[in-house]
């Protein structure tokens, strides 16, 4: 049983990859929450607790999950909850080596993208999710959400958030909604103006229109289907869409959603693809925009699907205190503490009674998010979907690492192996 009293410490959150994703809102009252927050215990004589979660969430998305452990942590015995944030390439590495079964190097709990969680349970580094937790997850969650944590009847983790890319673009030079790619870079604008816009460096921004190509971008083991020729033609049929230097620059580069925002607000690219973590910063420009799921090219063989992913809570095995980390995860599910949390990070909720009361729709820009989830590809968690999605993501970033476009043949994009 929890013992009956509480006290509760949050750290303020570091440099991460996500910082640049929001505008941070801080106020007085977060900057002493997220300090230290202390709870009176009425049991001095309790042992305390400590648990550290992990994450490379950063900006308000990290300011809201620790909110959120402060108020569970009040219910909870005498215990302590600890934020560290990482990259999320050094969480990743964290994650992947032995963890000390003490002291404050071990991570008790961590939020990962789903996809990891085959990697992570066969190197046996978290904890597979009792059947009295996993009936409660049925009981609550929409069923890609489930399946995700998921590997035939065993469960790994706690999904959170869904998150999905979609198109971004202006209704004003576009009154209908674009059908193709190549419908919007057909399109003539004035001067200046960049048509389209994605980064050319990440594997889930390129997949859909690799996707439209292929057919499938899922083997039947689960495994990444990236041919290169398939790649190659796609960037290929972009490659209008940056022929000048300004253009090159929309498509790769650091903060690069950052300058795609800034050149959209100021009228100088009409679309691009997007997550829904970039909605307040839209919402806040004041251009109009419209969002709907990305659209594949002219006489593909088939649609364009963007890749769907979650973010979920996993417990290390080597926690001391892993009946107190499960029921910290299962807490970040309830309904108000899920609302606020996707509210604040801009992401999707993965709980039926957010669709049936629709809580999901915030604003007319998440309806398009919603929509491109719904015809979206589900991500698998299979070990060699990871590395697989790695070594497209090297091939990919080589690419763009260069400061002008580089010519389109197959041996500048075969970097790293892959499918012929």
């Amino acid at each position: 049983m929890l013992p009956p009293c509480a006290q509760a410490e949050a750290r303020a959150p570091g440099v991460s990859r996500l910082a640049s994703r929001g505008r941070a809102l801080l106020t007085t009252a977060l900057a002493v929450a997220a300090s230290a927050v202390v709870v009176s215990c009425r049991d001095a004589g309790e042992p305390r607790a400590h648990l550290a979660v992990g994450t490379f969430w950063g900006g308000q998305a990290s300011q809201a999950l620790q909110r959120e452990l402060i108020r569970i942590s009040r219910d909870l015995g005498p215990v302590s909850i600890e934020v560290r944030t990482f990259g999320v390439a050094a969480l990743g590495d964290y994650l992947a080596r032995p963890q000390p079964l003490a002291g404050r190097e071990s991570l008790d709990l961590a939020i990962v993208p789903h996809h990891w969680l085959g990697q992570l349970a066969q190197r046996e580094v978290i904890e597979e999710l009792p059947a009295e937790r996993v009936q409660f997850l049925r009981q609550r969650l929409v069923g890609q959400a489930l399946l995700a944590v998921s590997d035939g009847d065993r469960v790994y983790g706690y999904p959170i958030s869904a998150e999905v890319l979609a198109l971004v673009y202006d209704p004003t030079v576009f009154p209908y909604p674009p059908r193709t790619i190549d419908e919007i870079l057909s399109t003539r604008f004035v001067p200046g103006v960049i048509p389209f816009a994605l980064d050319v460096s990440s594997p889930e921004a390129v997949a859909p229109l690799v996707g439209s190509l292929e057919g499938t971008l899922i083997d039947s083991d689960g495994g990444l289907v990236w041919r290169q020729s398939a790649v190659v033609e796609t960037l290929d049929r972009l490659r209008s869409a940056w022929g000048s230097p300004t253009g090159w620059r929309a498509f790769r580069g650091s903060d690069l959603e950052s300058l795609q925002v800034q050149l959209y607000a100021s009228g100088k690219l009409a679309s691009f693809v997007a997550g829904p973590w970039l909605l307040q910063a839209l919402e806040e420009v004041g251009r109009p925009f419209a969002v709907m799921p990305v659209p594949g090219f002219a006489n593909a063989p088939a649609p364009a699907r963007a890749l769907v992913g979650y973010q979920c809570v996993i417990v290390s095995r080597e926690s001391r205190w892993g009946d107190l980390a499960l029921e910290v995860g299962a807490r970040l599910l309830r309904e108000d503490s899920s609302e606020r949390i996707n509210r604040a990070t801009r992401r999707l909720p993965v709980l039926l009674r957010a669709y049936e009361s629709r809580q999901a729709v915030t604003s007319p820009g998440s309806f398009g998010f919603l929509r491109a989830l719904e015809q979206g590809q589900f991500v698998p968690g299979t070990p060699h979907w990871t590395e697989e999605m790695q070594k497209a993501e090297q091939q990919l970033k080589s690419f763009a690492s260069h400061p002008q476009p580089p010519p389109l043949t197959r041996d500048v994009v075969l970097a790293t192996g892959g499918h012929p």
